[in-house]
């Protein structure tokens, strides 16, 4: 794709990365679901610098990691569609992101779960 050319789902790069981002924000929230009942009542859901937990929530906030996993990845998507006729690295850089945070939320989840 060139300047000018067609819309996003005609990149292959592109689609490939929307499909894997939201691939692994429904693995990590079906992870997440599977394992609900092992999860204590409260759970560490932030860390600081050191390491040292610095906030507990109930375990059902869990969800919010792909719940802003799917805003991110949503938000995202529109910015590439939106510019993919204009600059399709561009684009393809925000998909790319798009994929990066959801990888970190799940070493996130993983951190807190364990």
């Amino acid at each position: 794709m060139r300047a000018g050319s067609g819309p996003i789902w005609r990149d292959k790069w592109s689609v490939l990365l929307l499909l894997g981002a939201i691939a692994l924000n429904a693995g990590l929230y079906a992870a997440l679901w599977q394992r609900f009942d092992s999860f204590p009542e409260l759970i560490a859901m932030h860390f600081n610098v050191y390491g040292e937990v610095d906030s507990i929530a109930a375990k059902s906030e869990i969800y919010r990691l792909p719940i802003f996993g799917l805003i991110i990845w949503a938000g995202n998507a529109a910015i590439a569609t939106a510019i993919v006729r204009r600059d399709r690295v561009l684009a393809r850089t925000a998909l790319g992101m798009a994929l990066a945070v959801l990888v970190l939320f799940s070493l996130a989840a993983w951190r807190i779960v364990s």
